[in-house]
């Protein structure tokens, strides 16, 4: 028997724990991977929104191009940027657009990690609106999953204002139609909403749910 075999056999509790230890770290560094990705969608909209309010339709067509890398569209459905505007703007009327503009980074206030039926592991990406009044609300709920090793976006969720919350609702806006995730079975809190009392009581709730990853 060798050495590794025979620490093994007379401490198999420790071997056990520092196994778990290690596929804990591993989670972790996983979630972190998944939080940065939303993190840079949410990067490219901010400089997508704003294109929109100031720069060309060269400029704006590659922000539009460059969100759609973070994007998947399953068979038979089709997803398009979530920002854009008419084409040929004259200069004047695209000069009183940026003196109209105001954009905020939208906030990933929460990350959720559900066992999806049909998709497996599943994140979803709770975010906030892209105006100065309402950037503290909910903004949307962003699905991610694999593909082909990525991670990408798969669908896209609006509040569905017509339901009562908290719990808020979701009513599908673009990409795979989700159902019901489940109870996620890992979160990571980011910051919480503070626009609406119903968003921070739903994100308190989601936070309580699961293992914080």
């Amino acid at each position: 028997m060798g050495d590794a075999e025979s620490e093994a056999a007379a401490h198999p509790h420790r071997i056990r724990r520092l196994v778990v230890q290690q596929e804990e770290r591993d989670l972790m560094a996983q979630m972190e991977d998944v939080v940065k990705f939303f993190n840079s969608f949410l990067d490219i909209y901010c400089a997508g929104t704003v294109a929109v309010y100031s720069e060309s339709d060269a400029v704006l067509d590659e922000r539009r191009a460059a969100s759609m890398e973070f994007v998947h569209a399953v068979p038979g459905v089709i997803m398009s940027p979530l920002f854009g505007r008419g084409r040929d703007l004259p200069a004047d009327e695209l000069a009183e657009f940026a003196e109209d503009m105001d954009v905020t980074r939208r906030s990933l206030f929460l990350v959720a990690e559900y066992r999806h039926p049909s998709w497996g592991a599943l994140y979803g990406g709770y975010i906030g609106d892209d105006s100065s009044a309402t950037a503290g609300s909910y903004g949307g709920l962003l699905y991610a999953t694999e593909i082909d090793r990525e991670l990408k976006i798969i669908a896209i969720y609006r509040e569905d204002f017509d339901k009562v919350s908290p719990p808020v609702r979701w009513r599908h806006s673009q990409g795979a139609e989700i159902g019901d995730p489940g109870k996620p079975v890992a979160v990571r809190p980011l910051e919480a909403p503070t626009g609406r009392a119903a968003h921070r009581q739903d994100w308190e709730s989601l936070r309580a749910l699961a293992k914080s990853r």
